[in-house]
Order: C-alpha cells, then structure tokens, then sequence
C-alpha cells in the first residue's frame, strides 16, 4: 500500500473536502482525487460519501481513519529514529592485540587516523592472537594485531609486514656495552650463554615457541630457559637483570631504562599478523590497515582488499 495515499486521504478527511485538502498539500484536485480514487480500488470499498455535504466519511472510511493514522505515526516515529541513529552513530574500530605484536608505528598510525576520522570511537586491549579469533567470531573486536598464524574459517588472515627481532639485554649487560664498542649487534651464540625468558606460557603455540623454533634452525639452545606470561614480565626480568630475552622491534614501546635493546648480528624476524571477519566492510578497517601498511614501509595498494583470502604475505 502507497503511503503517499494514505497521507492523501488522512489530508482529505481533515481538510472535509478535495479543495481545501489539494491547497493544503498544494497540489490540483484532479491528481488528488484520483489517488484518491486509487486507494478505494486497492482496498474494495468506498472510503468517502461524496453525496454528503460536507464530505464524510463511509462506515468502512472512519475504520480506515483510524488504522491509516496509526500506521502513518508509526511510519514517522521509524523515520525520526532513523534520523537520530544516522545522527549519533559514530564509525568505530576495536583493535586487540598482545603486547609483543604492538608494532613500533602503532601510536604513529593511531594518531593518523584519529586525524582522518576525527568522530571514530577507537579503542585497544590486549588479547593473546587465540583470544583474538574467539573475539572476532563473537563481534567484540574489528582486527586483531598478532605473531601466531591461528586457522579459522570465518576469520582472516594477512601478513602486514616482518618485524626485525632484537636483543634486549640488561642495561648494564657487558654484551649491552660491548657491542657498541663493536659492530652493534650481538650474536646469537653469545646471547644464547644467558637465561632466556620467553613468552607467553599460557597460550600454545605462542610467539615463545616462534623464537624457540627459529633458534633451534640455527642448532642453538640457551643454557636456561624461563617462562612468562607476557612481554612485561620478560622485560622486568631483564631489567632485574635476571634472564636476556628476544622481542620484536616494537617491544621498545615498554622500554625501561634498565633496559638496552641491541641489533642481532643473525637477522631474525617476526611477521605481524592482521586477522579480521571475512567480508567485513568496515571503512574504518580498511583506513586504518592502509595506514599501518604506509608506516610499515608496505605499498597500501598491495593491502586494499585486505590481500588474498589465505593471508599471504603482500
């Protein structure tokens, strides 16, 4: 049913009259009458008694009266609301991430779509990248910034960039000062004489077992290996002078001042893992990837679309 008739017929009762009623919506009364005409073909009766003066209403007329003001109310109440959510809504993106996949440009990037969406209801947590596939399926997080690839088929995955991995050491580490006497870097022999903390130990496989497994390629073992649940405690180890550890770049985020972190002379790297809902049509998203792939040193073109569906690298 043509709400324009309805509302024609409601102008047409109050108005008691075509006239009236065609100069109040200021239109001719030809028009009018035959929409008129129209609706009472629509719904089988004769809504009005032409014959009465002034115009009336049919028995049927006045039942319709009062369903089509309902439904016109309803009709403007849905419309007002609609009005006021398109108002108020706001883009939004939730981002997750462990501390260890925190890349270095990651407040940079923050900053730079804050300026590009201004009115974007942003916010970060820290979920292991286990967690983070979990929260994506249920819609509590938009992207998911992590190091360990998790298979899911309503989730995707992409390879942003590969973080180098450093040493961090404590400050007063004699491998700290003499590498800088050096080349600047440290090796990995020499690193792996030290108690090793490795991280997370509550998650499996987690980024622990990543630089485990990188080590191991290369026949090297430390001579102790301690456990922890995430990057902050593996730095208050180091900073405590208890343990040396492996971390990406952007573990210099948490810098301490008892802290050094130093170059590897055997490059060693990390991939920084975007994981997302497939099909997911988030703007905010999709700035905010390209943002990170441009501070990252990626070409963004190669990350529009979010990249192929098996999250090879761009």
């Amino acid at each position: 049913m043509d709400l324009k008739r309805l509302r024609y017929f409601v102008a047409v009762a109050d108005a008691g009259g075509f006239t009236r009623a065609a100069a109040r919506l200021n239109m001719a009364q030809p028009p009018l009458s035959q929409r008129i005409h129209e609706l009472e073909d629509e719904v089988g009766v004769r809504l009005f008694d032409r014959q009465a003066r002034p115009l009336g209403l049919t028995e049927p007329g006045r039942l319709f009266l009062d369903q089509a003001r309902q439904i016109l109310l309803r009709v403007d109440q849905l419309e007002r609301a609609m009005r006021t959510v398109g108002a108020t809504e706001r883009p939004r993106l939730r981002l997750a991430a462990p501390a260890a996949a925190f890349p270095r440009p990651l407040p940079e990037a923050i900053r730079e779509l804050r300026q590009r969406l201004p009115d974007l209801a942003f916010s970060l947590q820290e979920m292991t990248s286990l967690e983070q596939i979990q929260a994506l399926r249920e819609g509590r997080i938009d992207l998911g910034l992590g190091r360990v690839r998790v298979e899911d088929p309503a989730v995707r995955r992409m390879i942003l960039t590969q973080e180098p991995l450093m040493a961090v050491l404590p400050a007063d580490h004699p491998l700290a000062a003499e590498v800088l006497e050096a080349d600047g870097a440290v090796s990995l022999g020499d690193l792996m004489r030290n108690p090793l903390v490795i991280y997370p130990n509550d998650a499996r496989p987690g980024f622990g077992d990543h630089i485990l497994s990188l080590l191991h390629d290369r026949s090297l073992d430390p001579v102790e290996t301690v456990e922890v649940r995430d990057l902050q405690t593996a730095l208050v180890l180091v900073a405590a002078g208890e343990a040396v550890c492996v971390a990406p770049e952007g573990a210099g985020l948490f810098a301490h001042p008892g802290i050094a972190f130093r170059p590897l002379r055997e490059p060693l790297s990390a991939p920084l893992i975007l994981s997302f809902r497939s099909g997911d049509a988030n703007p905010a998203l999709a700035v905010f990837v390209r943002i990170l792939a441009e501070l990252s040193g990626v070409d963004p073109d190669t990350i529009d679309g979010f990249g192929p569906d098996e999250g090879d690298d761009p």
